[in-house]
């Protein structure tokens, strides 16, 4: 039998400890929660969705069922189809135009052609706003050494755009979800790299950073890895994994958790059920050592739950902390 949490309970602390302060700050946690149902799994994620609208973070549910959860680039691509890139670009591009005196004061950066807007407020053309932002943009994004070198050259062709909206299918929109990864789409703007398993965690970090840089509190990645404990094909049409699979999968969570510093404004939470923690299924956590040691509960109170830890056991709202699930 083992302590649970009540989901409210645990959010507050979450509130309080964490996209209050934390996160908001540029910091970045891991946390893994435990969810006897869907039921509950389904609050919380309404719950943290609720949030993120409130304090303008961006939302990110990722689910093992739906795409390949072992493999990095289908994280970053996972992560890029949920990002108004576009939008992002033209908050920066209203941040540095502030900072060079220009009166921005009332421009919606979600209302498109961002520097027309600017020449207005300012009674300029438009081409000579261009002129002027063009080396802010250089300096502050292309060269801003947080970023992958790729990353931040397709971030300043879009700080740069000022089209009213772009198409999904826009070779660098296209280069971020995945859509079209070949890279000849993209060599037209001096971009050469591949988002692939060997560059992808790069992209991620790169994205994380960029989110919070532009004025955004933060992301909030909700990761829902149950699928990945299924030990028999159910034949259902989503994704299947094999013990191989699920232990890179696990390998590519132990490498999050090392490298947590390197997530720029980020609490990426991952919901999994109790299948996770069964020591003898062939899919639990402990068909990989280094991921559950660092999960794993070192020091448990008989009756209280540690709301902090980086694993805990959530329960439906009516029970009290510490009852036994």
């Amino acid at each position: 039998m083992q302590n649970a949490i009540p989901l409210d309970d645990w959010l507050r602390f979450v509130d309080e400890e964490y996209l209050s302060t934390f996160i908001k700050d540029g910091g970045a946690s891991i946390k893994f929660t435990v969810t006897p149902d869907d039921e509950l799994k389904i609050d919380l994620y309404e719950a943290l969705k609720r949030r993120c609208h409130e304090w303008d973070y961006v939302f990110i549910h990722l689910n093992a069922a739906d795409l390949r959860a072992y493999m990095p680039q289908d994280i970053f691509f996972g992560i890029a189809a949920q990002i108004d890139w576009p939008l992002l670009a033209r908050r920066q591009a209203l941040r540095l135009a502030a900072e060079r005196g220009f009166r921005v004061e009332g421009i919606d950066p979600a209302g498109g052609s961002v520097f027309d807007a600017i020449a207005g407020a300012n009674n300029l053309e438009t081409q000579s706003v261009l002129f002027e932002m063009r080396p802010t943009i250089q300096n502050s994004v292309f060269k801003n050494p947080n970023m992958a070198r790729d990353f931040r050259v397709a971030m300043s062709h879009l700080c740069l755009m000022n089209e009213e909206s772009l198409p999904a299918d826009h070779p660098l929109l296209a280069w971020l979800t995945g859509a079209n990864t070949r890279i000849g789409n993209v060599r037209p703007f001096s971009i050469y790299t591949a988002i692939n398993r060997t560059t992808a965690r790069y992209f991620i970090e790169s994205a994380l950073y960029w989110v919070h840089h532009v004025g955004c509190a933060g992301t909030v990645i909700l990761l829902d890895n149950s699928r990945v404990t299924v030990t028999r094909n159910p034949k259902d049409g989503k994704r299947y994994y094999t013990k191989a699979m699920a232990m890179e999968h696990y390998e590519l969570l132990r490498e999050f958790l090392d490298g947590v510093d390197r997530l720029s404004g980020t609490l990426l939470v991952v919901v999994t059920n109790y299948e996770f923690l069964d020591e003898n299924s062939a899919r639990g956590y402990g068909i990989y050592q280094a991921l559950r040691t660092r999960v794993m509960d070192d020091v448990r109170d008989k009756t209280l739950v540690n709301p902090v830890a980086a694993l805990v056991r959530l329960s439906q709202g009516d029970r009290r902390n510490g009852a036994a699930l």
